[in-house]
């Protein structure tokens, strides 16, 4: 018998080409009265995917309160400033438009909207651990409704936001299953415009979502496994493809439903030390948070090996699946290759140096990964030092 397992699943979730275009008629589900407030950012401003929503939400008799400065690793400053907007907008809704940036920035503002006056972000910081302050309920808190404009993080299925906090360089995780998006509406056609090495490096984060859920330690929800195994396949035949020709409709569908799924098996399974050392890289050296995702996985992989033989042996099969014949450890050992020749093949990097991380830096970003929870779900223990190690093996 086992213990008895937590499935965290998402809200509401609308799925497919024409999903974003349902916003006028969820907000108004949701209660949203007279306006809404946007959290997005500059690039999705440029990229032209706002208008059509603020278009939609105007159809349907709704103001738009907007904030649209989230940085690319969303900060507590700017998670700060916009719950101070909102707060001041009167605003019955917020709507996250963007990446995982935009969406956990909005996340965040949600629990500060739902929170005491005088709350900052930092204080909501998982890593505080019995130091934390209390999330609000779901009853204080207003909605939210997330549309991603990536396939990568699953964030709008997901109950954490990820948030740097600047004095520290520290990425932290906030937020419970309170603040999983009341409604996510998932639109593949919002990619079509999304440049290859967004496409490649968002698609690893997806991958890295999913594999390091399928080997974590917090193995109880079990009727997840079949979910995971089908999301890497999905990644395996299509990410290359989506990659090599971005107005692929089929590959984009299939990329947004492998992030969704990496996100519903994360909100269950967490994550692991690949994560750990990736958010540092973005904390530290200002990498895309996907790109270091990708970097790190599989120097984390090899590593981690011998806690998971049968599951990794299983993850390259998801992947790759031709048989091989040999041991179960060479077939895991192909796992890991087979992450490298997907990099490759996407056009991403393979090593931290190529992406201005520097061998002064590596001290600094094990001393913060030790710090970050997610490697305590890896399936092989790791230490400060094996950390550095691994930094060092991919710099």
């Amino acid at each position: 018998m086992t213990a008895v397992a937590t499935y965290y699943w998402p809200g509401q979730t609308q799925f497919g080409f024409g999903a974003a275009n349902l916003i006028g008629a969820e907000a108004k589900n949701l209660g949203a009265a007279k306006k809404v407030f946007v959290v997005t950012d500059a690039g999705i401003v440029a990229a032209g995917l706002l208008q059509p929503v603020l278009d939609a939400l105007a159809a349907a008799g709704l103001n738009v309160e907007l904030f649209d400065q989230t940085p690319p690793n969303p900060t507590t400053t700017a998670v700060d400033a916009a719950a101070a907007q909102f707060k001041e907008s009167g605003a019955e809704l917020i709507i996250a438009l963007g990446g995982g940036s935009a969406i956990d920035a909005a996340k965040a503002v949600r629990i500060l909207a739902g929170g005491p006056p005088e709350a900052k972000c930092a204080e909501y910081a998982l890593m505080l651990g019995d130091d934390v302050r209390p999330l609000p309920t779901v009853p204080q808190m207003p909605p939210m409704i997330a549309i991603p404009t990536t396939a990568g993080t699953g964030a709008e299925v997901t109950p954490w936001g990820v948030i740097t906090d600047e004095a520290r360089k520290l990425k932290m995780g906030v937020g419970g299953p309170a603040t999983i998006p009341t409604v996510a509406l998932i639109d593949p056609a919002l990619t079509l415009t999304l440049p290859p090495h967004l496409t490649a490096a968002t698609g690893m984060d997806a991958l890295t979502h999913l594999i390091e859920a399928y080997v974590s330690t917090n193995m109880a929800p079990i009727a997840l496994d079949a979910l995971i195994l089908d999301g890497i396949g999905r990644i395996g035949r299509f990410l290359r493809l989506a990659v090599a020709q971005p107005s692929h409709q089929q590959a984009r569908e299939e990329m947004m439903l492998a992030s969704m799924l990496g996100g519903i098996a994360i909100s269950s399974r967490w994550l692991g030390a690949a994560h750990s050392l990736a958010h540092q890289l973005s904390g530290i050296a200002h990498v895309h948070h996907g790109l270091a995702c990708a970097l790190m996985l599989p120097a984390q992989m090899q590593f981690s090996l011998p806690g998971a033989l049968d599951r990794y042996a299983q993850v390259a099969q998801a992947l790759d699946p031709i048989p091989v014949p040999g041991s179960v450890r060479e077939e895991a050992e192909r796992g890991v290759t087979a992450v490298r020749q997907l990099m490759t093949d996407i056009n991403l990097p393979l090593r931290l140096r190529d992406v201005g991380v520097t061998e002064a830096m590596i001290p600094e970003l094990a001393d913060n990964a030790i710090i970050d929870l997610n490697w305590t779900t890896n399936p092989r223990a790791i230490t400060r030092d094996q950390m550095e190690m691994l930094y060092r093996e991919t710099f």
